[in-house]
């Protein structure tokens, strides 16, 4: 195996991984319906007295806002008879700063795809196994991806607290996202229970896709190496019967 073979075969198994996570948290970030079980769950029309039906607007702004459909994520809505805007400005940076971090995620994915395609074909090209090493890499990015999201998510079950300070110590570069439930509305509307049970949505989505990828893989490579032997021996008992 030449090295550029090997760099280019590492490249996909590594970029696998990248690609499966960036495009669930692309889904999630852009479900509604994510957002709704959250509000239902949590009971946060009782707890922030925002009717039900404003907080499915609510969901569409964000969703709007975070794809960038939409300029900003404000949202007026009625409380006791009267409007207001739900967020205030220090929610507004912390919400254009998730949005930052959502459209770096979607860079991520488009350049991942594209280096996927580039380094399965290239593999394809040179490799003298041909698609035998690009299934190779598919399967292994599949095992790394699955042994990734296993450790994240028993991290998540024994100290989602750490990890969820974690994520957001590296994640922003401010303290805007360090909010009061009593007087900000956005971590009222999404607690930290509610982020648990995304993260826990999101590792079952991810290990799903990487069983498929790294099953559908296994299966390609077992029935090519049946196929090899079946081969063989055809051309062994050619070579007998000679």
């Amino acid at each position: 195996m030449r090295i550029i073979e090997v760099i280019i075969y590492w490249i996909l198994v590594f970029c696998l991984p990248i690609l499966i996570i960036t495009g669930t948290i692309r889904c999630m970030v852009g479900e509604v319906r994510l957002y709704e079980y959250g509000f239902d769950k949590y009971q946060i029309s009782q707890a922030t007295g925002v009717d039900e039906t404003e907080l499915k607007e609510v969901a569409y702004q964000l969703t709007g806002y975070f794809d960038l459909k939409l300029d900003s994520a404000q949202v007026v809505v009625v409380k006791e008879g009267e409007e207001l805007n739900l967020f205030n400005e220090r929610e507004l940076i912390h919400l254009w700063d998730i949005r930052n971090l959502i459209q770096l995620d979607h860079w991520i994915q488009r350049v991942a795809f594209t280096v996927i395609i580039i380094s399965g074909g290239m593999l394809v090209l040179l490799s003298a196994g041909r698609w035998r090493m690009l299934v190779r890499g598919l399967l292994w990015g599949s095992i790394c991806t699955l042994g990734l999201m296993v450790i994240l998510a028993l991290w998540a079950l024994f100290g989602f607290d750490q990890l969820f300070l974690l994520f957001h110590l590296v994640s922003f570069p401010n303290e805007f996202w360090m909010l009061n439930p009593r007087t900000d509305y956005l971590i009222a509307l999404f607690p930290e229970a509610f982020f648990y049970d995304v993260a826990m949505f999101g590792f079952g989505a991810i290990i799903f896709q990487a069983l498929l990828v790294g099953g559908v893989a296994f299966g390609i490579s077992r029935s090519a190496g049946k196929n090899c032997k079946r081969q063989d021996m055809i051309s062994i008992d050619h070579k007998v019967t000679n």
